[in-house]
Parts: C-alpha cells; sequence; structure tokens
C-alpha cells in the first residue's frame, strides 16, 4: 500500500498502517494490565519500543540509500529504508525491550506474553485496513485479521487462567498459521519447494519458539545436570 486517499487526500499508507498498528496494540496492552501493578512501566516500555521502530525505519534510508538522502535530505521524510529498515528497527526495538524488561526483573516469557497481546492487535488493526484499502490479494489480507484476532481472543482468556507465558505457543500458532495463510498468495516468490521467503521465515520462527520453550521448561523442571551445562 503506497498511498491511503482519503478524498482529494493521499497519505503515506505504509506510515498509517503502522501507526495504526502501534495504536491498536497499544490500546490492547492497556486493557489487558488495567489492573496489574507493573502496568504503568510496562505500556511506557511498549510506547518507546514503537515510537524507537518507527524512527529507525524512517531514518534507515539513510543507511540504505545514502547518496540518495544526501542529495535530496527531504527524502527522508517520503522513503524509508524497507525490509532491511523495518529489520533494523525490529533488532532495535527488541533490543531496548529486552534492556528493560531485565531492568524490572520481569520474566522474559511474562514479557513475550505482553508483546503478543500488543503485536496481535496490532497486526489485525493494519490487516483490516489493507483490506479496506483493497490492497491485494484481499483474501489473505482478511483471513490474516480473523486467524489473528481470534488468537488475540485466545491469548486474553487463555492467560487469565494460566498466565502470560502462553504468549509464546501462540506466538508458534501465529507462526505456523500465517506460513500457511501465505499460500493464499498466488505471486509470491518461491524459495524452497512451494514455499516463500516469508513462509520460510515464519517456520524459523515457529522453530526457534518452541525450542526457548522447550530449554526453558526442562530447565524449571531441573532436566539439566551440572555436567551438561
Amino acid at each position: 500500500m503506497d498511498g491511503l486517499r482519503i478524498g482529494s487526500l493521499v497519505l503515506n499508507g505504509p506510515l498509517v498502517s503502522y501507526l495504526l498498528f502501534g495504536a491498536a496494540g497499544w490500546l490492547a496492552l492497556r486493557f489487558r494490565l488495567r489492573s496489574a501493578p507493573e502496568r504503568e512501566w510496562i505500556l511506557s516500555c511498549a510506547s518507546n519500543a514503537f515510537w524507537l521502530w518507527l524512527i529507525v525505519w524512517k531514518a534507515s534510508y539513510l543507511l540504505v540509500h545514502p547518496v540518495e538522502a544526501v542529495r535530496q535530505p527531504v527524502s527522508l521524510l517520503y522513503f524509508d529504508g524497507g525490509e532491511r529498515g523495518r529489520w533494523l528497527a525490529a533488532l532495535a526495538a527488541a533490543g531496548y525491550s529486552a534492556l528493560k524488561v531485565r531492568k524490572h526483573r520481569m520474566p522474559y516469557k511474562t514479557a513475550f506474553g505482553h508483546f503478543a497481546a500488543f503485536a496481535f492487535a496490532g497486526w489485525s488493526a493494519r490487516e483490516i485496513l489493507l483490506v479496506s484499502a483493497g490492497e491485494e490479494p484481499a483474501l489473505f489480507h482478511a483471513a490474516s485479521a480473523g486467524f489473528t484476532a481470534v488468537l488475540l481472543a485466545s491469548l486474553w482468556f487463555s492467560s487469565r487462567k494460566t498466565g502470560a507465558t502462553t504468549g509464546v505457543v501462540h506466538a508458534v500458532w501465529f507462526s505456523l498459521g500465517h506460513a500457511l495463510l501465505w499460500f493464499l498468495v498466488p505471486d509470491r516468490p518461491v524459495w524452497l519447494l512451494a514455499f516463500g521467503k516469508q513462509q520460510l521465515l515464519f517456520l524459523l520462527a515457529a522453530a526457534a519458539l518452541t525450542g526457548w520453550a522447550w530449554l526453558d521448561g526442562k530447565r524449571n523442571r531441573g532436566g539439566f545436570r551440572a555436567d551438561e551445562t
């Protein structure tokens, strides 16, 4: 989505969609933490991480296209670093969040549950916007929005009973589900067998999260002896 037209006004489509992502995620997290004692610092951390992501994403154009940015500095207002910029922004936001979580001594799995709620709400809202704007393939975006909304609801009700650590399990299902949903994109570039790059990344994320959950569970049950570490 390059541009979002509202009457005669054309807005920066990606920027609007990511702002909606952040707003929806923050509201969902605010509601989720409405009675939690750590509510204020988690909301502050989520807000700062999102704005850090946005700033690094936009400023990454200077790193990805330094010559063009130096010749036309105003281009920073209209362009971004694309996929590489999003990855750089994600690393910056993840690093900042990890430092804040460590500072407040919150278990990483618990913090990940809050991150999952933020991400699911934001993702679903952004996909709904893409469907409303006529972005193709509409079936993929609609299915992604619906599937993620179901996961958000499931995370909300299950975490009330079993704690925020269920965020890792839901993130695994999110990754596996979207690896399958990408088959609804007919013109996706195929990298390996019938899988595209995005599908392979989702499968890799699911495997990494599953390994983390398994290792953490084994460690908590005392499954590692001193001579094995």
